[in-house]
């Protein structure tokens, strides 16, 4: 305790208590509040109601809905085939891990080579065309039925041209067909014969 007095008073502190003083009020004191943020949504949401904005951005929303169904967004352009041109792809790809079934059994090892259609039924013609042209969606029709041929279109409106010929259209909207196959022209059929898939480019004037 000794040693404590002397070092404040070496500071040149003075160890007695300091008195509480009052300085009085400088200016209008408010009481510290937060708003609810859920009763500030609910207010604006309400005027916006009351003012027809929440009608309108309902409206905007369902047309914008309408718009990117009737036709999706992220179409790709590619050019018409000019000259008939064939080749393979392999789909087989090479594993990284053990790949095993539902009950455990390892059906390939990691390093092996996996064909996927070794596993897959999939039989159906891809007729990739673009959607906007009248010739390649008349040659896709003419390439087969529902049952055996998929119209596949790098872009165009599908529910239009469904309306229209009374079949159903596909849209690969992420392009992930295109970069798959290397489809590079339009139209271009793609035909599984095993092991391999048949991509065909089809030139329309000269026929198949």
């Amino acid at each position: 305790m000794i040693a404590a007095l002397g070092a404040v008073a070496l500071l040149g502190l003075d160890p007695a208590p300091a008195a509480a003083r009052n300085f009085g009020s400088y200016g209008q004191l408010f009481p510290v509040e937060e708003p609810d943020i859920l009763e500030t949504i609910l207010s604006r949401l309400r005027a916006a109601e009351a003012s027809g904005g929440l009608a309108r951005m309902e409206e905007d929303f369902q047309g914008r809905a309408r718009a990117y169904i009737e036709r999706p967004s992220g179409g790709v352009a590619l050019p018409p085939v000019e000259e008939y041109r064939a080749f393979r792809f392999d789909p087989s790809i090479v594993v990284d891990r053990d790949l095993a079934d539902h009950r455990g059994v390892v059906f390939a090892q990691a390093g092996a080579r996996v064909n996927p259609l070794d596993y897959s039924a999939f039989s159906k013609r891809i007729v990739v065309i673009d959607g906007d042209e009248p010739a390649q969606v008349a040659f896709a029709l003419s390439e087969g039925n529902e049952l055996d041929t998929l119209i596949v279109m790098a872009k165009g409106a599908p529910l239009e041209l469904g309306r229209k010929h009374g079949r159903r259209f596909w849209v690969d909207q992420q392009g992930v067909i295109l970069a798959r196959f290397g489809v590079e022209r339009l139209p271009t059929v793609i035909t599984r014969q095993d092991p391999n898939f048949l991509i065909e480019e089809i030139p329309l004037e000269a026929g198949r």
